[in-house]
C-alpha cells in the first residue's frame, strides 16, 4: 500500500495571513484524502516561513521521500510546500525520479508525469515569485515609512505603534516613568542600577506585554539600552550608522542625551563602563597643560586606591615630571576649599528672609515700571498704525514713511526687549538665589560625603579651569559662589544680597544649583575633612 503523508503549514508572517489555519488545512485535506481513495498514515504541521530554506519537518519529510518511505503528499496549495527556489527543486526531482509518486492538492493531483511536473513548476515559481514581491514591496513600505519619519522597528519602551494611524506615539503607561529615569540620571544623584530598582520597585515599571514577550521588570541591559538610545531625542538610528529625523515625540534634547553619556564616560558606546573616576577630564596639569587621568591600585588587603596624575600627553614639552596625588587628598583639598562658602546657620537664614524683603520691594518697583513700559509701547504701536493710514491715503511721501516706519519699529522692539527682561528678571528670583545661598552654605558637606557622580556635578557647577599642580589644586569660583567666598572672607554678609541681585539682574542665566541636591541629605563631614 502507498503511504501517503498530510504536510499543513502556516506561518506567522504576513505572507500567510490569508492561509486557512492549519486546523482547516487538516480538515479539508482529510476530506480530500477520503474522496481520492488514499490512505493517510500521518499528519506533519510544521508553523515556519517557507520563504527560505531550513524547515526542519519538511526537509525530513523529503528525506523520507527519497528512501521511498513516502510515495505521497497531500498539502493545501503547493505553496504550503515551498516558496523559495531550493526546496522547489527537491520536490521536482523527487518527481522526475519517481521517488515522488503524486501530490494532492485542493487544485488537482500533480504526479510524476511530464504535464504534472510542468504545472508543478508554474505554481512553485508563482509561489516564489510571490515571496520576491512581497519582499520588494515590504522593502518599499519601510524605506517610505522613514523617509517620513517613522521607525521600522518596535519603538523602546516608552513609545508604541499606532496601528491606526501607522504612526508612533508615546506610550500613557511609561512615557513619564521612562523620563523620570533620564532625569534621575541626569540629576547625578543615582548610577543606572539604582534607577533599574527605583523603576522595578518603587514605581512597577515593566516592559510592554506582546502576545509572546514583555510585562517584565526591567533588566540591567535594557537601562543601559535606553541611556544609549538617541531614538528619545526624536531620531531614528539606523543599523548603517546613519540617523534619520523621526516626527515622534522626543522625550530629552540632544544636549542632555549627550550630557548623559559623558557622565556615564561613554560617548558613542552601548556598554556599561567598568572602571569610574570621578575627576578625570576635569583637571588640567599646571606643569605641561595636558589632561589629568587616573589608575587604580589594589593591595594585597584588596582595597582600592586612586591616584590622579598627568596623561604626559603633550608632546612638544619634555616629558612632564608632575607627581600623582591620592584621591582621597585630593577630595579633602577641593573640601576644604569649599569650607570658604560656607554660612553660619543663623546668618542664612537673616540673609534670606533680607532677599525676600529686597526683592518683595523690587517686585512692587517693577510692577510700576512694567506698567510704564507696556503703555509706551501701546503708544508706539498706535503711532506705527496711524503712520500706516496716512501713507495708504498718499499723505506722507514713501522715503519719510520708511525712515519714521524704522524708527519707531526699533523704539518698540527696545521697550518690549526692557519689558521683557523686567518679567525675566523678577521670575522665581528669590526662590533661586535662596537656593544658590543653601546650597553654598552647605556644598563642604554635599561635597564630602557625596557619591563620585555628586562629586563631579558639585565640581562642574562651582566652577571651572581646575588645575593640579605640586599635588595642589587651584580653580576658579562661578560668579556667584565667588561674591559668597568674598563676603564670607570679610564677614561683610550686609552687602552679598546686594551683590548677589546686582548680578543676577545683569545676568542673562541663572546660576543651576544640581539637581540631586534637593534629595541628598546633608551630613556631618567626615572628621578627616
Amino acid at each position: 500500500m502507498s503511504t501517503f503523508v498530510i504536510y499543513a503549514r502556516k506561518s506567522s508572517e504576513s505572507e500567510d495571513r490569508q492561509v486557512l489555519s492549519i486546523d482547516s488545512q487538516i480538515h479539508e485535506l482529510r476530506a480530500i484524502a477520503a474522496r481520492e481513495r488514499v490512505h493517510v498514515t500521518e499528519v506533519l504541521t510544521e508553523t515556519k516561513s517557507a520563504k527560505a530554506p531550513g524547515r526542519p519537518v519538511f526537509g525530513d519529510l523529503m528525506r523520507r521521500v527519497n528512501r521511498g518511505e513516502v510515495a505521497g503528499i497531500l498539502s493545501w496549495k503547493m505553496d504550503r510546500l515551498s516558496r523559495n527556489p531550493l526546496d522547489s527543486g527537491v520536490i521536482l526531482q523527487a518527481q522526475a525520479d519517481g521517488k515522488l509518486r503524486s501530490i494532492i492538492t485542493s487544485d488537482g493531483v500533480k504526479t510524476g508525469a511530464s504535464n504534472d511536473r510542468l504545472m508543478g513548476t508554474f505554481e512553485l515559481a508563482f509561489a516564489t515569485k510571490f515571496i520576491d514581491d512581497l519582499r520588494e514591496n515590504t522593502k518599499r513600505g519601510l524605506r517610505e515609512r522613514l523617509a517620513r519619519g517613522w521607525t521600522t522597528n518596535v519603538p523602546p519602551i516608552g513609545y508604541m505603534n499606532d496601528v491606526v494611524k501607522k504612526t508612533i506615539v508615546t506610550d500613557p503607561k511609561r512615557f513619564t516613568l521612562v523620563r523620570g529615569m533620564w532625569d534621575l540620571l541626569l540629576s547625578g544623584a543615582k548610577r543606572p542600577e539604582q534607577i533599574r530598582t527605583i523603576a522595578n520597585d518603587d514605581w512597577g515599571l515593566t516592559t510592554r506585554k506582546f502576545k509572546r514577550m514583555g510585562g517584565k521588570p526591567l533588566g540591567r541591559t535594557t537601562v543601559y539600552s535606553i541611556f544609549a538610545n538617541p531614538f528619545y531625542t526624536g531620531i531614528i538610528p539606523l543599523k548603517d550608522g546613519r540617523r534619520l529625523p523621526g516626527k515622534h515625540e522626543p522625550m530629552i534634547t540632544h544636549e542632555e542625551f549627550e550630557r548623559a553619556q559623558r557622565m556615564l564616560g561613554r560617548p558613542g558606546r552601548h556598554r556599561p563602563v567598568h572602571k569610574e573616576f570621578a575627576f578625570t577630564g576635569l583637571f588640567k596639569c599646571g606643569n605641561c597643560g595636558a589632561t589629568i587621568t587616573a589608575e587604580e591600585h589594589f593591595k594585597p588587603s584588596g582595597r582600592r586606591y586612586v591616584y590622579y596624575h598627568c596623561s604626559r600627553h603633550r608632546t612638544t614639552v619634555e616629558k612632564c615630571r608632575e607627581p600623582a596625588i591620592p584621591e582621597s587628598e585630593l577630595v579633602a583639598q577641593l573640601s576644604r576649599q569649599f569650607g570658604r562658602l560656607s554660612i553660619p546657620a543663623p546668618v542664612l537664614e537673616w540673609l534670606k528672609r533680607k532677599t525676600a524683603q529686597v526683592l518683595t520691594t523690587d517686585s512692587e518697583r517693577q510692577q510700576t515700571v512694567r506698567e510704564t513700559l507696556s503703555e509706551a509701547v501701546r503708544s508706539v504701536e498706535r503711532e506705527q498704525s496711524n503712520l500706516l493710514s496716512l501713507q495708504l491715503r498718499d499723505l506722507v511721501p514713501v522715503d519719510v514713511y520708511a525712515s519714521k516706519s524704522r524708527e519707531l519699529e526699533a523704539r518698540r522692539q527696545s521697550l518690549q526687549d526692557r519689558l521683557a527682561g523686567v518679567d525675566r528678571n523678577n521670575d522665581d528670583l528669590s526662590r533661586r538665589l535662596a537656593e544658590l545661598l543653601e546650597f553654598s552654605s552647605g556644598m563642604r558637606q554635599l561635597f564630602t560625603n557625596g557619591g563620585g557622580v555628586q562629586q563631579r556635578v558639585i565640581l562642574e557647577a562651582a566652577g571651572s579651569n581646575y588645575v593640579l599642580k605640586g599635588r595642589k589644586v587651584s580653580f576658579h569660583l562661578e560668579k556667584p559662589l565667588a561674591l559668597v567666598a568674598d563676603a564670607g572672607a570679610c564677614s561683610n554678609w550686609g552687602g552679598i544680597v546686594d551683590d548677589l541681585r546686582t548680578w543676577a539682574l545683569n545676568t542673562s542665566e541663572y546660576f543651576r544649583v544640581p539637581d540631586f541636591v534637593h534629595e541628598m541629605t546633608v551630613a556631618e563631614p567626615a572628621a578627616s575633612a
